[in-house]
């Protein structure tokens, strides 16, 4: 079975696509993170650990 140029380029997009997704959804789970963490310290609640 042979195997054109299409197909390779077809595969190379793909997995860019796949890349750029995932790039994307963890910069917006760390801007979450953050804003959420923001969020939390300016409205003055305490955020306690408690180890036991």
């Amino acid at each position: 079975m042979k195997l054109g140029t299409e197909w390779w380029r077809t595969v190379r997009y793909a997995i860019k696509e796949e890349r750029r997704t995932a790039r994307l959804i963890s910069i917006l789970l760390v801007v979450g993170t953050i804003t959420g963490t923001l969020i939390v310290i300016g409205s003055g609640n305490t955020v306690a650990l408690t180890i036991g």
